[in-house]
């Protein structure tokens, strides 16, 4: 599985440093092996896998603030996760504007939250794809299956898959081999 970065790094128009970006892709690839802890699924910064993520800004929008953060279209192998949909939610969920002066948590929070928000949809994102379907939507806030990339719990909680969705997964992806 393909994870490649290609965004702006901004978030409320606040430039990401060098190794605030770093952090978040960490994160981000740290969130997806605890998503799929248990099953032989394998992340890689590689341009080309037989399926792919992309993380990247909204296309064509300046003004898109909020909307889907995730995007895969039926029998597709690509997905999409929107950086700059992402960095709005992360301050919307604690009611912040911008990363420094947020009264609810600390710059360094902000970005380590983005980047577990990151990989949370991208998790969502690959229970999309063709001959996989397992991310359903759930009405769970702390599933990796949920329907709101908005919640406290998306960057902040601990995350899980529903019953459900755990079942399809042991049917579609092979276990892990120690």
């Amino acid at each position: 599985m393909s994870v490649t970065f290609n965004n702006s790094w901004r978030v409320a128009g606040d430039a990401l440093t060098v190794s605030e970006q770093t952090r978040i892709r960490d994160l981000a690839f740290t969130t997806l092996r605890t998503a799929f802890d248990g099953f032989e699924v394998r992340f890689t910064d590689a341009a080309k896998a037989q399926r792919s993520i992309r993380i990247e800004d909204t296309p064509y929008s300046r003004t898109m603030n909020f909307g889907a953060s995730g995007l895969t279209y039926p029998v597709s192998l690509v997905s999409s996760v929107r950086f700059d949909i992402l960095a709005n939610n992360v301050l919307t969920s604690v009611d912040c504007r911008r990363l420094d002066g947020c009264r609810a948590k600390t710059r360094q929070e902000l970005v380590d939250g983005l980047g577990r928000g990151v990989g949370a949809t991208a998790a969502h994102e690959l229970g999309h794809q063709a001959g996989l379907g397992f991310s359903h939507d759930a009405q769970c806030d702390d599933c990796y299956d949920g329907r709101s990339s908005t919640s406290y719990a998306h960057f902040f909680g601990t995350k899980h898959w529903s019953d459900g969705e755990v079942e399809t997964m042991r049917r579609v992806l092979d276990p892990r081999s120690n």
